[in-house]
């Protein structure tokens, strides 16, 4: 799998208002990941709460289809029971529904050990970052033309990556964490992914915050989002986790 279309999958958080007049806005980043035959869209809890929505209001384009979302038929919290902080829990993970056609979706399937690795591993030459920040001057719905438009905007460059005070978190300092004069505003919620020595991408942690005095990103280890995963894929029978309302 190439990087360059791994990160293509990466998508602004579009939301549905459910105001006739201004029916869509933007809010953070999310993104896509598999575990075995199952694909969900992730992304960070306080990209909704900041704007008092619900996940599944989130309007992830299908492949080919870019104006129909994908519905969704589970929302959950990923958590790690053992953390003594809950700094990590900023992370909601939905379900797209089974009957939904998603084989297009480019995304790594984290059911594959070999697909995750802590960002401060010595085994990656570089980690990438692909976000949506509302400064991008092109990131924009334009009601007047009945247009919307997204831009991200892509970095690496690992600097440094270290484990953070807080369990499961990593600070993670890139060379160009945000272009000069914009603020990080709507990164949240954007994957990190780690370059292997072969050249192999992997899934590295999400995003969380964004620290202004030492210009480094906050992320959830990669370890919260697949042991969280994992134990979906082993309750799916029974049907546990918060169901998706419809409408």
């Amino acid at each position: 799998m190439d990087i360059n279309e791994l990160l293509m999958s990466t998508k602004p958080i579009l939301y549905d208002t459910g105001d006739e007049h201004w029916p869509y806005a933007y809010s953070g980043t999310c993104f896509p990941v598999r575990f075995r035959d199952a694909l969900y869209v992730v992304s960070a809890d306080h990209c909704y709460k900041n704007f008092g929505i619900e996940p599944q209001q989130t309007m992830y384009p299908m492949p080919g289809d870019p104006r129909t979302a994908f519905p969704f038929d589970l929302k959950v919290r990923a958590e790690a029971p053992s953390a003594k902080d809950p700094k990590h829990k900023d992370q909601v993970i939905l379900r797209v529904a089974q009957s939904a056609p998603k084989d297009a979706v480019v995304a790594l399937d984290l059911g594959d050990p070999h697909n995750s690795r802590l960002p401060t591993s010595g085994r990656l030459r570089d980690i990438v970052l692909r976000g949506y920040p509302w400064d991008c001057p092109k990131h924009e719905i334009d009601y007047s033309n009945e247009a919307i438009r997204s831009q991200a905007y892509t970095t690496n460059g690992r600097i440094s990556a270290t484990p953070a005070e807080f369990d499961y978190c990593y600070y993670v300092r890139l060379i160009a964490p945000i272009p000069n004069g914009m603020t990080p505003n709507g990164m949240s919620g954007s994957p990190l992914y780690g370059v292997t020595l072969s050249g192999r991408p992997v899934f590295c942690g999400m995003v969380i915050e964004y620290n202004y005095i030492t210009k480094e990103y906050l992320a959830v280890g990669p370890e919260v989002l697949v042991n969280a995963l994992l134990k979906l894929d082993k309750e799916r029978a029974t049907g546990a986790g918060t169901a998706v309302s419809p409408g």
